[in-house]
């Protein structure tokens, strides 16, 4: 694979620059140890009005790991990037929230702290989009076994609740949400069904919902299953919050 670098467009030796680096380039260090490094991938790192990077994993193994190389400047060859508030960079780092909640969303225009977007001229097949959400999560996780914190305080919001990301790839989606007292999921009947089926766990409190018009409650240690394509929509009545772990796969997912 060609790489190719320029230098960054944004001011150099900036202290939000230098800190955006060292972030980044910790990221890069922890990643050259990860077993998912192995797999080559080619993408670029743009932090609004401070500065843009290039990362490229190469799959080829060193001494103490896999190569992993960070270059100023967005990718000359289109590829897709990550888009980020400098404040959410920090955030990530500092374990406040996690890559994939910071990129979370209700419809596809929504705007997020963080994002994917794809260079001009770069149009992904699908197998190489469907590399993006498992390389998000195991670049911007560091550590080994990977481990991913939730609670109030690391959510954000979306489908009228908060939430948490846990993991997505093909086939798998995976969240946890916070649903406080009067809140309405999914009240908006855009999203109401899902191309692909789901489980929703609860862990905390009780959540009354309603799946293809019929009334049901799911009390903390039930789970109930929703088909695809199926209307669904979920509140709480009660003056407490209400935990749920979603569960999203199959084809579509």
């Amino acid at each position: 694979m060609l790489f190719v670098t320029t230098l960054s467009s944004k001011a150099q030796g900036t202290k939000e620059f230098k800190k955006a680096e060292e972030i980044i380039r910790s990221y890069i260090n922890d990643f050259k140890l990860d077993r998912y490094a192995a797999d080559s991938m080619y993408c670029g790192i743009d932090v609004i009005n401070v500065g843009s990077w290039t990362v490229l994993v190469t799959g080829r193994k060193t001494g103490v790991g896999w190569e992993v190389i960070l270059e100023e400047g967005l990718p000359q060859i289109p590829t897709f990037y990550y888009k980020i508030e400098l404040e959410t960079l920090r955030a990530i780092d500092e374990g406040e929230i996690n890559a994939l909640t910071a990129q979370g969303k209700t419809f596809s225009g929504d705007y997020t702290p963080m994002g994917v977007d794809n260079m001009e001229g770069y149009e992904p097949s699908q197998e190489q989009d469907d590399k993006v959400n498992p390389f998000s999560f195991h670049f911007w996780t560091r550590g080994f076994p990977e481990t991913i914190p939730f609670g109030e305080g690391m959510t954000r919001r979306a489908h009228g609740s908060n939430f948490v990301i846990f993991y997505y790839e093909k086939g798998l989606r995976t969240a946890w949400y916070n649903i406080l007292p009067g809140e309405i999921v999914r009240g908006d009947a855009r999203e109401q069904a899902a191309p692909f089926p789901m489980m929703g766990v609860t862990i905390k409190g009780t959540i009354e919902g309603e799946v293809d018009g019929k009334r049901i409650t799911v009390p903390k240690g039930n789970t109930v299953f929703i088909p695809a394509n199926v209307e669904h929509k979920w509140w709480n009545d009660a003056d407490e919050e209400v935990q749920i772990v979603l569960i999203m796969f199959g084809k579509g997912a």
